[in-house]
């Protein structure tokens, strides 16, 4: 491995034109750059300055390797400059990655509006819910449902608590001999979504707690596509309800038993870095702030 900070010396010998001059700039002693330099030639196996009392001169190697060393650290200070204007300047493509159920969610709003106002940089947004690598798919900004989706690498803040229900539509309903309890909530068609299908659901009511087992007649992949399905009629099925309060106040969705209660899941937004650029923190800021204002309703 050679010695970049010895490069770096031998810069500035040259265009200070002594070993004193280059002293005082780099705030080194004069034998501190002579053996820098002595150390680098030793490296290279060759001579690349001549040395008089009075001046200095560059070698034929000694002007070849300076016009190189040169352009190294005019695009190491290039490389810091554009490191710098992306921590500074919200410029640039932001990842972020969202579930499903965030589709069709007014946060799309708050990133319309973060776009609108700054035109540096651009948006790629992924819908899965599965918990994508971020490190491999180059993700700046997750949002994780449960403690279950971290990992000791990210930097997750708890920014909601996502509130669950037990939905259906409004003209299925009306189809079905509905239950006295919630325990005959399991003669229903349920739909099935994975994370959010557990083979038994508890509810709770001030000091009780009851277990209801789903009737999972349907299936599928997403979180979206259970509410579509829920939406169609298919059946019933268990939701957040963030983004559903349209829906819900115009009694297309009804919750069942309201009374009843389920353990809400918190909601984090995660990155992999404390220090984030500009951009990152801009968005993070107002993803954050979205969410504020939802638990202040």
């Amino acid at each position: 491995m050679y010695d970049f900070k010895s490069m770096s010396v031998f810069v500035m010998v040259v265009e200070q034109g002594s070993m004193q001059a280059a002293a005082e700039k780099l705030q080194m002693t004069p034998s501190a750059v002579t053996q820098s330099l002595q150390k680098l030639e030793q490296q290279l196996q060759i001579k690349l300055l001549n040395r008089t009392t009075r001046k200095l001169s560059l070698t034929e190697a000694g002007e070849v390797f300076y016009q190189h060393v040169r352009q190294m650290q005019k695009n190491a200070e290039n490389a810091v400059k554009c490191v710098e204007v992306l921590r500074s300047d919200p410029i640039g493509w932001l990842n972020i990655s969202c579930p499903s159920g965030f589709m069709d969610s007014k946060l799309l709003d708050v990133l319309k509006e973060i776009i609108e106002n700054h035109l540096g940089f651009s948006l790629n947004i992924s819908f899965s819910d599965k918990n994508v690598d971020l490190i491999e798919e180059q993700v700046d900004i997750a949002l994780r449902v449960g403690t279950g989706a971290l990992h000791d690498t990210m930097i997750a803040r708890h920014i909601y608590d996502v509130q669950f229900a037990i939905l259906g539509q409004k003209d299925y309903l009306s189809k079905q001999k509905l239950p006295d309890s919630p325990e005959g909530l399991s003669t229903l068609d349920w739909i099935h979504f994975s994370p959010l299908a557990p083979s038994e659901i508890e509810l709770y009511q001030q000091d009780k707690k009851i277990k209801v087992l789903p009737n999972y007649r349907i299936k599928t992949n997403s979180l979206l596509a259970s509410r579509c399905l829920t939406m169609k009629g298919f059946g019933i099925s268990l939701q957040p309800l963030v983004d559903l309060d349209h829906e819900l106040h115009s009694k297309e969705l009804v919750k069942l038993f309201p009374e009843w209660h389920l353990p809400s899941s918190p909601l984090y937004l995660v990155t992999l870095q404390r220090i984030q650029s500009e951009k990152v923190r801009i968005a993070c800021e107002a993803i954050t702030h979205y969410f504020q204002q939802l638990s202040a309703r």
